[in-house]
């Protein structure tokens, strides 16, 4: 994946999570982004329907 690819998805998670702080895309696997915040947390988002989801959210 190229960085500018990278930049859109870490954009597009910013935006839609509207999350207060900085992120680094870790790894892409189909619709599972792990990232990892500022903070040295790493998470987990799965997109569906033009949405980012907590795993816990998708239960």
């Amino acid at each position: 994946m190229d960085a500018l690819e990278e930049k859109r998805i870490v954009e597009d998670i910013l935006e839609n999570r509207r999350l207060p702080y900085s992120i680094e895309l870790l790894e892409v696997d189909d619709n599972k982004y792990m990232v990892r915040n500022n903070f040295g947390s790493t998470v987990v988002y799965f997109k569906k329907d033009d949405n980012y989801y907590l795993e816990e959210e998708l239960d």
